[in-house]
């Protein structure tokens, strides 16, 4: 009976059952190849040099001349994955393309790394801002239209109008608004993946112009420039102008730099050629 003991996965810190020493085991967890104590480390192909990669299929190692190395995407993530080359690997990789080294040269976007992480921060904090403040002004509007003379008043007309019973205004337009500033933080998640970029920030900016738009429209709706409070209207205009700068200055740097990166992929194309395919 061949006898198995259990390592760490250097990847992802999952168990091992490594039954074969002389062969590659792989993770459970996350498929990464993982050497037996006793595998000869040299390339299936040429004995005698030392292998650079394993076949994502087979797991026989293979030494730079022989790997190719292909690209796809598993589950909503790019992946990269080794092949050995032999006709059956090559047939259980189809799901990924090869991997055209100089393309990836051209197309490296490292540079943009910092800048998207800050694009990610500033954008994120201003949406969460806005969802808590959407939060804030319901419970706001609330509290002024039941427990206020201003909000209780109805002669000649209610300061706050509603259709059937008081406060449904407030909930239903406040619950729109939520949903708008629920969508714009999940649009703000975007903003620093590559190839939803541009896209994400044309679409954050939209959804930031119909929500300013929007809270105008409530603000007017409810009467609040009459609202007798020195406090209230300008506590709810600094926060949202602080979080909607926030959020309008993360898009329009998401799309200039979404933008660049559309150009520096078309650029790296019609340099290799590769614009028809």
């Amino acid at each position: 009976m061949m006898s198995s003991e259990t390592i760490m996965c250097p990847v992802c810190g999952g168990a091992i059952q490594t039954v074969s020493p002389d062969k590659v085991n792989r993770c459970e967890f996350c498929a990464s190849p993982v050497l037996g104590r006793r595998q000869n480390h040299d390339c299936v192909n040429h004995p005698g040099r030392v292998a650079k990669g394993v076949c994502s299929v087979c797991g026989d190692l293979v030494c730079e001349e022989c790997i190719q190395l292909r690209v796809g995407d598993y589950g909503g993530k790019l992946f990269t994955i080794a092949n050995c080359g032999k006709p059956d690997c090559v047939q259980e990789s189809k799901w990924a393309q090869p991997l055209n080294l100089e393309y990836q040269r051209l197309a490296n976007m490292d540079w943009s790394d910092s800048v998207d992480n800050s694009i990610l921060r500033v954008t994120g904090l201003g949406a969460v801002l806005m969802v808590v403040f959407e939060l804030v002004f319901v419970l706001c509007m609330l509290y002024v239209q039941y427990f206020t003379s201003w909000g209780l008043t109805t002669d000649p007309v209610p300061n706050i109008p509603y259709f059937f019973v008081r406060g449904d205004t407030v909930v239903l337009f406040c619950i729109i608004g939520n949903l708008l500033s629920a969508l714009l933080l999940q649009t703000a998640l975007q903003v620093h993946v590559h190839e939803r970029q541009l896209g994400a920030g044309i679409l954050l900016m939209l959804l930031l112009v119909t929500e300013v738009g929007f809270l105008l429209g409530r603000g007017l709706l409810f009467n609040l420039r009459f609202y007798p409070s020195l406090y209230l209207i300008p506590f709810f205009l600094g926060a949202f102008v602080i979080a909607t700068l926030m959020v309008f200055g993360g898009a329009l740097l998401a799309i200039g730099v979404g933008f660049k990166k559309r150009k520096q992929l078309k650029r790296a194309r019609e340099t290799l050629g590769l614009s028809g395919q």
